[in-house]
């Protein structure tokens, strides 16, 4: 492994044992990332003219 890497992965290790106190703890609070809800963000309604719009939308009137 390079010397770059090698201490850039040191560094790594060394701050997750810092926070969390063990690995084994870090990929617990990863796994719980995961399986954490989202938020569903509203749905917008479709932009009927533009470069980005949806080409289904019916034109709006202006």
């Amino acid at each position: 492994m390079e010397p770059v890497l090698e201490a850039s992965v040191r560094n790594l290790v060394g701050e997750i044992l810092f926070r969390y106190g063990s690995i084994d703890v870090f990929c617990l609070y990863l796994r719980g990332l995961l399986d954490a809800p989202t938020c569903e963000l509203p749905l917008v309604g479709a932009v009927a003219t533009g470069r980005h719009r949806w080409r289904g939308a019916e034109p709006v009137d202006q």
